[in-house]
């Protein structure tokens, strides 16, 4: 156990206590962290704070009086370094969107080389990394700079039925077999929260829209086709600048669906292998073929897809780096427009999790290749053409990896970028999120905030309490 103690202060209640954890968990991942309020230290000046390894002291700090969250996680970081006899690639910057503070900066009028100043002493963020994020940063800037996310806004639409249910999967997701007589009053509630929140969004101009899942996919011919009608109905598409279909898994992919997409105006389709490793898809429970995922390919591009990207995992089980190299290989026969690189994670929701704490909850022996892989994974795709646009870390969990590195990273070649991902990404504009386990982010840009409306996860209570949907949007989009 690490525990922190720290100066009680009552006007920010466990002040910091977010950023210890994230930073004990980085260095010790194995290790569960505690945080502890010291009373008798609150009239003390400047920050006293006290680590403990177990019922030993690991370190203790006195900062001065000006002391703020940079400089308590920069001193916290470097007694870590010390102790652990490493350093982190992404120093001090624990949150999820490493890419968020450079872009920021370059609309504040910084220079790149202010920028990367900054990364590397105040947030002791490695050379590689710099430059990874500073890649995205500035490509995130071209794509937004021109944006009226004042005004604007790019909505999510979430079809939470799958073929089947991954491994890994933590999603809010559902066999679609299992609930196949739901789907139809599924679609009309979601018509229902579609057709209202366009009368909520008025005159706003729509920037995206992105039909996410789950699978989309998933829906048969004629739900897909309705799908795509209600969308051209209440949206519009016509002045949506994308317009993005999880596509994703090959096996719910048919020329008549692609045709239906296409129609309805569709720009961009993801494809997502995951690997290109026949025996770990049989793993995974993705009930679909190597060669499946070939025919797909060329079939969305025989419909006039020109945009078209694909998702693969790192750390995938029984996976090593000539596994992954293999993968990345076959993608680039067939040219994709993008590739994203995701980092597996175990989260707790998934059954991968589950059967890994029956064994005991050791850390997984592809957990150590993780940093070489990502790293390949950069070198191979700038090789072939693809530059990174967009970035976000996952939240280390304890007990089920050792590699702090779990980032995923879109690559684009130039002009094939997802504009949504940034903007969701980034937080830069309001998302409004339509369906079961929807998350709408409406931003406040005056006040610098983001306020989240939440729709219900299941399908039967989402159904059931759809109106509620409704007026839950309605309080803060007026």
């Amino acid at each position: 156990m690490i525990t922190f103690e720290m100066k009680k202060n009552d006007k920010k209640p466990l002040e910091f206590a977010y950023d210890m954890r994230a930073l004990s968990q980085s260095f010790f991942p194995e290790h569960p962290c505690e945080i502890k309020e010291r009373e008798d230290w609150k009239e003390q000046e400047g920050y006293p704070l006290s680590c403990y390894f177990g019922d030993e002291l690991f370190f203790h700090l006195d900062l001065p009086i000006g002391y703020d969250k940079n400089s308590v996680k920069a001193a916290a970081y470097r007694q870590f370094s010390e102790k652990a006899n490493k350093t982190l690639p992404w120093g001090i910057l624990t949150g999820i969107r490493p890419a968020k503070i450079p872009l920021r900066m370059l609309f504040e009028g910084k220079t790149k080389e202010e920028v990367r100043e900054c990364l590397k002493e105040e947030y002791l963020v490695s050379k590689a990394k710099i430059s990874l994020v500073m890649d995205v940063a500035e490509k995130e800037y071209e794509m937004v700079k021109d944006l009226d996310e004042k005004n604007g806004y790019s909505v999510y639409i979430g079809i939470p039925f799958c073929p089947s249910i991954c491994q890994y999967c933590s999603f809010s997701s559902y066999d679609y077999k299992s609930y196949a007589t739901k789907v139809d009053a599924y679609l009309e509630a979601l018509e229902k929260e579609m057709a209202a929140f366009s009368l909520q969004a008025g005159e706003r101009p729509l920037h995206t829209i992105y039909v996410g899942g789950g699978t989309p996919t998933s829906l048969n011919e004629q739900q897909l086709q309705k799908l795509m009608d209600m969308i051209q109905k209440h949206l519009d598409v016509k002045k949506a600048l994308e317009f993005t279909v999880e596509a994703g898994r090959p096996d719910s992919i048919t020329m008549e669906k692609l045709e239906i997409l296409k129609r309805a105006g569709v720009t961009r389709i993801s494809i997502n292998p995951q690997t290109m490793k026949q025996h770990t898809l049989e793993l995974l429970g993705r009930n679909h073929t190597v060669e499946r995922v070939n025919e797909t390919f060329w079939m969305a591009r025989k419909a006039g897809f020109d945009n078209i990207n694909m998702d693969v995992i790192v750390g995938l089980p029984e996976e090593d780096e000539v596994d992954f190299c293999n993968t990345l290989y076959k993608i680039h026969e067939l040219d994709p427009d993008s590739v994203t690189v995701h980092t597996l994670v175990i989260k707790r929701a998934s059954r991968m999790r589950r059967e890994q704490m029956e064994r005991g909850g050791e850390i997984r022996p592809e957990d150590t290749l993780i940093p070489i892989i990502q790293k390949a994974s950069e070198d191979i795709l700038r090789d072939y053409g693809y530059l990174p646009y967009y970035m976000y870390r996952q939240k280390n969990k304890a007990g089920t990896t050792r590699n702090t590195n779990q980032e995923n990273v879109a690559y684009a070649k130039p002009g094939k970028e997802c504009l949504y991902n940034t903007l969701i990404m980034e937080e830069w504009e309001t998302i409004a999120a339509l369906g079961s386990g929807g998350s709408t982010k409406y931003v406040i840009h005056e006040e610098n905030r983001m306020e989240r409306i939440e729709n219900v996860k299941s399908v039967d209570d989402y159904i059931l309490r759809i109106d509620e949907m409704i007026e839950r949007k309605k309080k803060l989009w007026h």
